[in-house]
């Protein structure tokens, strides 16, 4: 949505902090009042995203392995989310995703 620049900048950041309750909310009322979506999000992530660093999300990956209640599209999906977390901390690069996904299968 934010990429795609079809609803105004502002009326996004209001619709996340309205959209948003609880101890997330408490966190954004640290932030200024025009603090920009993008500093909204980086806020949220810094305090509740995932901190493993790259190094690690790769090992999640090499050792993951399907659960017997697990179809393999949910597998596949778990395997793809691990990759692109460990593209987004600069640990591997896009264009080895796909090749790293096809030797799993």
């Amino acid at each position: 949505m934010l990429l795609s620049n079809i609803y105004h900048k502002e009326i996004l950041r209001q619709a996340i902090r309205n959209a948003i309750g609880g101890k997330p909310r408490k966190i954004l009322t640290t932030l200024k009042p025009t603090a920009t979506t993008e500093e909204i999000l980086v806020t949220l992530d810094s305090n509740f995203g995932d901190i493993k660093s790259g190094e690690s999300l790769m090992e999640e990956y090499y050792k993951a392995k399907q659960e017997k209640d697990e179809d393999i599209s949910a597998w596949g999906i778990r395997l793809e989310e691990l990759l692109q977390k460990a593209i987004d901390r600069g640990e591997i690069k896009e264009y080895r995703k796909e090749k790293m996904l096809k030797t799993r299968f």
